[in-house]
C-alpha cells in the first residue's frame, strides 16, 4: 500500500532531530566527561519509539481507508500487498536509530 509521501515528514523530521541531537552531543563532549552524549541515546531511543507509533498508526488510518473505500475486496487485497519503500525504509531507520540509542545511552560516556 502506497501513501503519500507528504504524510511522512514528521517522522523524517523527528529521526533527522533525534540523529543531530546526538551528533551535537558528542561534538559538545569531546572536551568533557561525555554526559552530554551518553544523554543523547536517551532522546535518541525516545524519538525511535514515537516514529514507529507515528509510522503504524499511519498505516492504521491508510487501512481503514482502504476498507472504508468503494473498491472491490480483491482489489483492496492486492493494494495491501504493495510494499511502500518509504515506510519500509522508515521502519528499519527507525529500529536502527532505536538500538543505537539504547547502546549510546548505555555506553556512551565510557567513550569518552
Amino acid at each position: 500500500m502506497i501513501i503519500d509521501k507528504k504524510k511522512y515528514r514528521q517522522p523524517i523530521i523527528l529521526l533527522t532531530f533525534g540523529i543531530a541531537f546526538s551528533l551535537i552531543s558528542a561534538y559538545a563532549s569531546l572536551d568533557s566527561e561525555g554526559d552530554w552524549f551518553a544523554r543523547s541515546g536517551a532522546i535518541l531511543s525516545f524519538v525511535s519509539v514515537v516514529v514507529q507509533f507515528l509510522l503504524s498508526n499511519l498505516k492504521k488510518s491508510e487501512l481503514e481507508n482502504l476498507f472504508r473505500s468503494n473498491i472491490g475486496l480483491k482489489e483492496k487485497i492486492n493494494t495491501i500487498k504493495i510494499k511502500d519503500v518509504r515506510h519500509e525504509v522508515l521502519s528499519l531507520t527507525s529500529g536502527i536509530t532505536g538500538l543505537v540509542g539504547t547502546l549510546i545511552w548505555g555506553y556512551g560516556d565510557l567513550l569518552y
